[in-house]
């Protein structure tokens, strides 16, 4: 296990995947689930790697018995419009508002 999906997963019991181009941590709670975080290294960024793994993501989900995946945008984030729109274009539709944040949803 790499050493940041090590960190996540001892610090919030986050499950993570890992490639030499990037990460994302997710956790799986009942039927939902949630997308912390998604990163792809620069030079590596556009090249469809990110949906990728949120596409392995949702597979591990479905397997898993979820109905939902979940994540959410904070304004206090460098450039929100850019991850906004990146859950947009990959099916996420604004579920709810949180203060200083919007959860986003996407049926499975």
């Amino acid at each position: 296990m790499h050493q940041l999906a090590a960190y996540f997963k001892e610090l919030e019991d986050f499950d993570s995947i890992s490639t030499p181009e990037g990460f994302a941590s997710y956790r799986i709670s009942g039927e939902e689930c949630y997308i912390k975080d998604i990163w792809v290294h620069d030079d590596y960024r556009k090249k469809s790697i990110a949906s990728d793994m949120a596409d392995d993501i949702a597979t591990i989900a479905k397997r898993a018995g979820c109905k939902f995946l979940t994540g959410s945008v904070y304004i206090n984030i460098k450039n929100p419009t850019a991850s906004t729109k990146i859950l947009l274009a990959y099916g996420f539709e604004i579920h709810s508002l949180v203060p200083n944040g919007i959860v986003f949803r996407k049926a499975l």
